[in-house]
């Protein structure tokens, strides 16, 4: 039996809550008891929906998150071993090592200076994008629930029979890069109806119109500061200002509602023009 929209969007918003807990919450002690809490489930029926949306238990991404915190920290110089492996909740060195070496394939004393797996963001750079038919929801609220129309937009499109999808938003025109969870924002959020299904209930299906963007990519969600120093990146180096006739725009590039905070990848699209344009 399909799921239903509504379905599809509680179980997101319940996962996510989970994700976003454990993110923030590395220095904690987390039990499965108090994550079921969190999610209003049961122990056993959210390690069931957490497995099947994640792909690991919630205890899992918790250890995962702390050993990838503690190799960073360990690149720094920060800490010394035993420090690091206490922080990461283990109660001795030999313990420690030994969970770490099964995550990265060697010992905390011989992480490389750059892990191997680690990504290389895209370098700022500019990007014309073309018109486009997209299904859309706009959100008008405080930035703690907005997430739920994410459920919906992406659960209308699983039920209408989409097997793959990137979530986009178009982002607040004063407040772009958010604020604090109880802040009110104005966002479409939306995705590219090119490959998904001709019709899809409960959404609408728009033209959005293209233009020029400066591409930023991000790990983490960034910070306004971050945004101040890459508009002066994008005219030093670019030769673009920003336009204010249209929205920055929002492209999560890992599975949205599904990764925790410190690991989701964002491009953010700014709308600018030419410097010599405008000065013609």
């Amino acid at each position: 039996m399909r799921m239903s929209v509504e379905l599809f969007a509680l179980q997101s918003k319940r996962v996510r809550s989970v994700l976003d807990y454990l993110g923030s919450h590395l220095d904690d002690e987390v039990s499965l008891a108090r994550l079921a809490d969190l999610a209003c489930l049961s122990p056993s029926q959210l390690e069931r929906l957490y497995r099947s949306k994640v792909g690991e238990t919630p205890m899992v991404t918790l250890r995962r998150l702390r050993l990838k915190r503690a190799m960073v920290q360990m690149r720094q110089g920060r800490s010394s071993i035993q420090d690091l492996g206490l922080a990461a909740g283990y109660a001795s060195a030999a313990a420690f090592n030994h969970a770490f070496v099964r995550q990265f394939g060697f010992a905390p004393s011989q992480t490389p200076v750059l892990m191997p797996h680690a990504a290389v963001l895209p370098a700022l750079h500019l990007e014309q994008l073309p018109a486009r038919e997209v299904y859309q929801l706009p959100y008008q609220g405080v930035i703690a629930e907005q997430r739920s129309v994410t459920g919906l937009l992406v659960g209308s499109l699983a039920v209408a029979g989409a097997k793959r999808w990137r979530n986009w938003m178009a982002l607040d025109r004063d407040r772009p890069l958010g604020g604090s969870a109880l802040d009110r924002v104005d966002v479409l959020h939306f995705v590219p109806a090119a490959g998904q299904p001709q019709d899809v209930a409960r959404v609408d299906h728009v033209l959005h119109d293209g233009g020029l963007y400066a591409v930023w990519h991000t790990l983490g969600y960034p910070r306004a500061v971050q945004l101040t120093a890459v508009v002066e990146q994008i005219r030093r180096d670019l030769g673009c200002i920003l336009r204010e006739d249209a929205r920055m725009l929002l492209r999560e590039i890992t599975v949205s509602g599904y990764t925790a905070p410190q690991e989701r990848r964002f491009a953010f699209y700014l709308p600018v023009a030419h410097l010599s344009k405008r000065r013609s």
